[in-house]
């Protein structure tokens, strides 16, 4: 018979709680981030993103961030939502898988 030690279990508990929170407001984060990206699909799509792009129009940037008038800076971006959508899918799947 396994012994289990029960404080070390009320400890790891604990850090199960706290990380699950941290996991809900991921999840909250994650709808946002969908929604801004939405509106930046739609403009990336446009006409007009075009035009902007084209006529160079200057964007103050943060400096770690690249432009959205730059050729690869929403179409990554669009690119590593979809990769996180499936690590997250896969994530879920083998929880259901272990229950």
């Amino acid at each position: 018979m396994k012994e289990f030690n029960p404080q070390a279990l009320q400890e790891k508990y604990e850090r199960w709680h706290a990380l699950h929170q941290k996991i809900e407001e991921a999840q909250a984060q994650w709808l946002e981030a969908g929604e801004l990206m939405a509106e930046l699909q739609e403009y990336y799509q446009s006409e007009q993103w075009r035009i902007d792009n084209a006529s160079e129009v200057r964007l103050e940037c943060a400096a770690d961030v690249h432009s959205i008038l730059s050729e690869d800076a929403l179409w990554n971006s669009l690119a590593d939502r979809q990769e996180q959508a499936i690590k997250w899918m896969r994530l879920g799947l083998d929880v259901i898988d272990r229950s």
